[in-house]
């Protein structure tokens, strides 16, 4: 599936292009990833990222530029795992239910999106260790100052290649905001952009 950029680095990246290097400094408001749970030998947890906010840039010759975002939400969110190349074969989905500790909003997610099981992928960088998420459909619309932490109350099962294992799981994410400052050269990046991480969030078809 084709990736593309948050409204807040289009432009930003677009600009990019034209030059051979630069910094990107963003602030991004949103929720931390959730401590992991282990299901059959897989480490599992939630994570949501931010897609909306804005952004801004300058540049100098075209040889060097400085952007800057702001990313909020709504938010893209999913249940993603970590396992083992060769043992862990699929995550799979059956029950989420998301829980707001401010605003006391209590919602199901619609179980005719669920019960697709997700592939374990691995990545040429990080030998031996394989990944499988599973991204909700469409975003979900909270925000961190006004609801407060999040519960994530999640059914799910891990199949290796000697059994599945099933299980009911919750977990916590709390408000949080950081500022990355991030180094880019654009052939490296163009290069890179060729060998797919499965690590990376889909950002299509919303």
């Amino acid at each position: 599936m084709r990736n593309k950029l948050t409204p807040a680095l289009f432009s930003i990246t677009c600009l990019f292009v034209l030059s051979s290097c630069g910094h990107i400094f963003t602030k991004s408001e949103g929720y931390a990833e959730s401590s992991f749970a282990k299901i059959n030998g897989a480490d599992v947890n939630a994570a949501f990222h931010p897609n909306g906010g804005s952004g801004g840039f300058a540049f100098s010759a075209m040889i060097y530029m400085a952007g800057s975002a702001k990313l909020e939400g709504p938010f893209l969110w999913r249940i993603q795992a970590k396992g083992v190349e060769g043992e862990h074969e699929t995550l799979t989905v059956h029950r989420v239910k998301v829980v707001t500790e401010k605003t006391k909003r209590s919602e199901w997610f619609p179980a005719n999106y669920l019960n697709k099981a997700q592939n374990f992928t691995p990545y040429k960088k990080t030998p031996g260790v394989t990944y499988a998420y599973f991204q909700m459909p469409g975003e979900l619309k909270v925000i961190p100052k006004d609801d407060g932490e999040i519960s994530v109350l999640v059914d799910l099962s891990i199949k290796s290649k000697n059994k599945t294992e099933r299980k009911a799981l919750s977990f916590k994410l709390s408000p949080s905001t950081t500022k990355e400052k991030e180094f880019i050269f654009i052939p490296t990046e163009i290069i890179e952009s060729f060998s797919k991480d499965p690590r990376e969030w889909e950002l299509d078809d919303l």
